[in-house]
């Protein structure tokens, strides 16, 4: 046996990477705290742990069952203390009406499609028609803006706009109300020398790396401070699919890169622990302001801190002791982040990280085994997180971070010190070598992902080969060969994310907020619209083993219905485009038409009554009958004919526009603008159909609104929506309905 290890380049030690008891506490109590925080935010699970905790005491006197009973309790507390912050927040009255405001911004301004988003905090408010300002400490307000100009978190400003209810969730944060303002004006820098000194490098990064075209520049950004907002959503498809994302997640890497820098800058001092501890916590505060606080980059500070508190004070504090501690922190400080899918993704892949480099290797070089094995590691350790969010987990991770990590280090140093010191012959270099990183994950993104079936089969295999080298390795060798050749034809088999669906069907995605439909008949594909992501709506054609598609329709140009097409176009063959978008445009549009022309796919604009048939799919242009005002009465209307049953795909219509198409009484309808309440009730009424779909995600703009559905329910329509079924698949005929 001992000699089968060593065949594999394993030492016999190797179990030695999975912590004993003395060290594998300390996470262990950061997730009694975890789970304290998820359990406490309602008074149920709040009482619970209580009472549980109580009863521990009582039964046990002494000993780690109490520390690991107070771990729970106190993050039961958290918990709570989150959730009543949120509560108070969302009840929080304000000033609602037309007013201008004096705020502070909490949040980065966030481009979306034609305006910005943040989140602010009024200091200061004035009526419309009055001069003075009256003081106002007001809870969290989320802000639109056509023109938010250089503002940064921690920055004062004022603008006028209109302030209403209700308020919502924007990731782990909440707001009481919602702003639509006009252009913010900076009245303020920085509050605090910190939050100034963070802004000055953050925006010193941005513009060297703004100086010049190209997505290697921007991908810098993301390594250096996690800006990917100059990135293209196709790289960042791509990264996401090839299992790179987290290369521009801000975490323990960047925060190493930068303490050695800083080391090697003061190596006079740095010889004493005290004052590398006390430069070492300022230097972190600045880093997370630079970085933005990511909850990757929480973490990843808070055990660095731990490590030179403990450095400082002079007695050692093991690795495990460190996260275990950092999480601890983060989780009693703030409980919100026991509901961050970011912060999960990092803590897991730190732990796969820390196992996987206490494995010891002989197979030389010895760098790329361990690279390749840490990197499974913590593959295995965020693929249940990645499967119960996303439903899938790249196949080849391992190989493309073992490919891009060397690029990636070697273009953060390069990138950080070219930026700060303005020498552009370094940023250029750090920006070709990322172009390096697109290549690979441009190269990787194609090949499928693994679900729990398939996730499941590998790591079977990769026990077995572990536990019965002698049979397990030829498993692998042979499991790894079909796997490769399963990622070439992705439609062989269900469990590397394909699904089969009889045509003719007529497939209503399930993209998140926004809209796509999927019509697949004999020996035609047509693509209505592509959501927001265009690594989601890859997968979702990939799903049903979609290799062409003959016709792509652009509804209208905002950025929910066309930024996905973005991951076709180029990506797969496309025989044609349908647009009538002019003379409205959007910046997600104007990209997507830039790919198009690259890629010399011909454009038509439709007019009502054209269409064509194949086979037993017939389409029909309905609208737009006229040029509308409205961005979204410019869309463009079809009907379908599949073998018989209508369906009326609306797009986002409104009221005026409905009125002009007036009745056509389809068989399946798919609801206007995510079920919103800009439809007129009676057209809804008229046209509901035997089926309506809404196609709709997660949101703040309470689509769809309860009246649609119930109106749609009297017009007798059985109403299904994605965010509630998933893809919505019609089989033709259509017998009873849909199954999603």
């Amino acid at each position: 046996m001992e000699a089968d290890r060593a065949e594999s380049g394993v030492e016999p030690g190797w179990r030695s990477a999975v912590p004993g008891w003395s060290e594998a506490r300390f996470p262990v109590v950061a997730a009694l705290v975890w789970c304290g925080a998820l359990i406490g935010r309602d008074w149920w699970g709040f009482g619970t742990v209580l009472v549980l905790g109580a009863v521990v005491v009582i039964v046990k006197r002494g000993g780690m069952i109490i520390v690991m009973a107070a771990a729970l309790v106190a993050g039961a507390l958290a918990g709570w203390g989150s959730a009543h912050r949120d509560t108070a927040v969302l009840s929080a009255p304000v000033v609602e009406g037309d007013v201008a405001i004096r705020a502070v911004a909490r949040t980065d301004p966030r481009k979306d499609a034609d305006s910005f988003w943040l989140l602010a905090r009024p200091l200061a408010y004035r009526a419309s028609g009055d001069q003075d300002w009256i003081e106002w400490l007001g809870p969290v307000i989320k802000m639109e803006t056509p023109d938010a100009g250089e503002l940064a978190a921690g920055e004062v400003f004022e603008a006028s706009g209109h302030l209403a209810k209700p308020g919502g969730r924007w990731s782990t944060s909440v707001y009481a109300a919602r702003m639509w303002s006009g252009p913010v004006v900076p009245v303020h820098g920085a509050r605090g020398w910190l939050v100034g000194t963070g802004n000055a490098l953050r925006r010193r990064v941005i513009e060297n790396l703004r100086s010049g075209p190209g997505d290697g520049r921007a991908l810098v950004a993301g390594f250096l401070v996690g800006d990917t907002s100059g990135l293209s959503p196709t790289y960042t498809a791509h990264l996401r699919r090839a299992g790179l994302s987290h290369f521009v997640a801000v975490s323990g890497g960047n925060v190493a890169l930068f303490l050695g820098a800083l080391w090697i800058l003061m190596w006079p001092l740095a010889g004493r622990p005290m004052i590398r501890a006390l430069v070492g916590f300022v230097a972190l505060g600045v880093f997370m302001v630079v970085t933005r606080w990511e909850p990757s980059v929480v973490r990843a500070g808070l055990l660095a801190a731990l490590v030179l508190g403990a450095q400082g004070m002079g007695f050692p504090l093991s690795s495990w002791a460190a996260l275990g501690g950092a999480v601890t922190v983060a989780l009693l400080v703030s409980g919100e982040l026991a509901l961050s899918v970011g912060f999960a993704l990092s803590v897991a892949a730190t732990l796969g990280v820390m196992v996987g480099m206490r494995i010891p290797v002989r197979r030389r070089p010895r760098w790329i085994w361990q690279t390749l094995l840490t990197a499974i590691a913590a593959q295995v350790t965020v693929a249940p997180i990645l499967l119960w969010v996303f439903g899938s987990v790249p196949l080849l991770s391992p190989v493309a971070n073992l490919a891009a990590g060397p690029l990636v280090a070697v273009s953060t140093s390069l990138g950080g010190i070219g930026t700060l010191t303005g020498w552009q012959p370094l940023v250029w270099l750090a920006a070709w070598t990322a172009e390096g990183v697109l290549a690979v994950a441009g190269f990787l993104s194609p090949l499928p992902q693994l679900g729990w079936f398939g996730a499941g089969a590998a790591l079977m295999v990769g026990c077995a080969a572990r536990r019965w080298p002698v049979v397990g390795l030829p498993m692998l060798a042979v499991g790894g060969g079909w796997l490769v050749v399963l990622s070439m034809f992705p439609g062989l088999v269900p469990f590397v994310g394909s699904e089969s669906v009889r045509a003719p069907a007529v497939v209503f995605l399930d993209v998140g907020q926004g809209d796509s439909t999927l019509v697949l008949g004999t020996g035609v594909t047509v693509l209505i619209d592509g959501g927001p992501d265009p690594a989601r709506l890859v997968e979702k054609l990939q799903k049903y083993r979609v290799r062409e598609v003959h016709l792509v329709v652009i509804t209208h140009p905002h950025a929910d219905h066309v930024r996905g097409l973005e991951g076709v176009v180029g990506a797969l063959p496309v025989g044609a485009v349908w647009d009538a978008s002019h003379p409205h445009e959007t910046p997600a549009h104007r990209m997507l038409r830039e790919r198009i022309a690259e890629e010399g796919i011909s454009v038509y604009r439709p007019v009502p009554g054209q269409g064509l048939r194949i086979a037993e799919l017939g389409v029909e242009v309905l609208g737009p009958l006229r040029r509308y005002k409205h961005i979204n009465d410019q869309s463009i209307v079809l009907m379908l004919d599949v073998a018989g049953t209508t369906f009326l795909l609306a797009a986002d219509i409104q009221e005026v526009a409905q009125a002009e198409l007036g009745a056509v009484r389809p068989d399946v309808l798919k609801v206007p603008h995510q079920g919103a309440a800009t439809s007129d009730p009676s057209w809804l009424k008229e046209n509901a159909g035997r089926l309506a779909i809404i196609s709709v995600g997660p949101n703040d703009y309470g689509h769809p609104v309860r009246w649609v559905e119930e109106v749609l329910v009297e017009g007798g329509a059985r109403v299904v929506r994605t965010d509630q079924h998933g893809d919505v698949v019609v089989n033709l005929p259509i017998g009873d309905g849909a199954n999603g």
